[in-house]
């Protein structure tokens, strides 16, 4: 009988990401991978929510208002956020009375407030029980660490709101950083470096497909793109030939708050914990991640091995599946 029920409720992990959420559902895997964008004709009226919503950025009349319900990590439009999670869930094709356990990757810096307005947005979306796990320690058991052991770990987990960088052991967080610097920025960087250098005009949408596409800081072969945009001093569109050393430019000083606050947190690590964390190194997740050239950009600066895992953009959400297979060996990373 026990199993009968089990089944038919679901239990679902969610990485609710500035930028991007995914979600997993027990006995079905990740069935929602979707930007974290809800579009609205009116409050309550939603037209459209993940990619088809993005692709409104910039695009709409006035009678249609596309937005971001997250800032930093965290649900910064309560209203919204209920809206999006209450839609993500529908799209994995789960019916309200069948939620049980939800599990939902944070940053380490949240606050009471924005955990208050996580669990309450999941919890109006139907879930019976909302457990929080802290993006960093989910990531780590994403990449398959042994969070629980004696043997410490870093992780620099760069989203699209924040940067989390913590030291795990035994289970917990020995010390950690957040700061709410991480993708986000990288394109507003590249908006303005675009602005001042070659007098062009571009949107957040084209910043972050040409730091997908192109984006590379480090050594490696320079890549040639066209950059098109409108001038900024005639308004006309207008593109030019440029090459992927731009980035290593724009990205200078986003790059550089990253990495002192890495320094940081190394500087407040306790002695005891040093040889694990230059026998194991950083270990990079987070869709930020992702930029090419990234991991060997800071192996030269920290002086300590750098990896980022094949699975860096699901780490978290990862975490989340591992959880939830696995609850009561994990309960003690949880809180609520």
């Amino acid at each position: 009988m026990f199993r009968i029920f089990s089944r038919i409720f679901s239990n679902i992990g969610i990485d609710l990401g500035t930028a991007n959420t995914i979600v997993y559902v027990a006995e079905k895997g990740f069935v929602v991978n979707e930007p974290s964008v809800i579009a609205y004709k009116s409050k309550g009226n939603v037209l459209a929510i993940g990619k088809e919503a993005k692709e409104m950025f910039g695009k709409t009349h006035k009678g249609i208002t596309v937005i971001r319900p997250l800032a930093d990590g965290v649900i910064a439009d309560f209203v919204a956020g209920e809206e999006m999670i209450r839609s993500f869930i529908r799209l994995a094709e789960i019916p309200r009375f069948f939620l049980n356990d939800i599990v939902i990757g944070v940053p380490t810096g949240v606050t009471s407030v924005e955990k208050r307005a996580v669990i309450e947005s999941a919890e109006s979306a139907g879930a019976r029980r909302v457990y929080l796990v802290t993006e960093p320690m989910a990531a780590a058991i994403g990449v398959g660490i042994n969070v629980l052991g004696s043997n410490a770990c870093m992780i620099v987990d760069i989203g699209g709101g924040t940067t989390d960088i913590a030291v795990i052991n035994f289970g917990g967080i020995v010390v950690d950083n957040t700061i709410r610097v991480a993708g986000d920025e990288m394109n507003e960087a590249i908006i303005r470096y675009v602005k001042n250098k070659y007098n062009l005009r571009i949107g957040e949408t084209s910043a972050e497909k040409l730091k997908m596409d192109f984006g590379m800081v480090g050594d490696g072969p320079e890549l040639e793109f066209q950059l098109k945009g409108l001038d900024a001093q005639t308004g006309l569109p207008h593109q030019i030939d440029v090459t992927s050393e731009l980035f290593k430019e724009a990205l200078k000083d986003v790059l550089n708050t990253i990495i002192n606050s890495i320094l940081t947190t190394l500087d407040k690590l306790p002695p005891e914990l040093a040889s694990d964390v230059i026998d194991r190194g950083i270990i990079l997740t987070g869709g930020g991640s992702l930029l090419k050239g990234l991991d060997s950009y800071l192996r030269e600066i920290v002086n300590l091995p750098v990896s980022r895992p094949g699975n860096a953009l699901y780490c978290v959400a990862e975490g989340t599946r591992k959880i939830l297979e696995n609850f009561e060996m994990f309960k003690p990373v949880l809180f609520t």
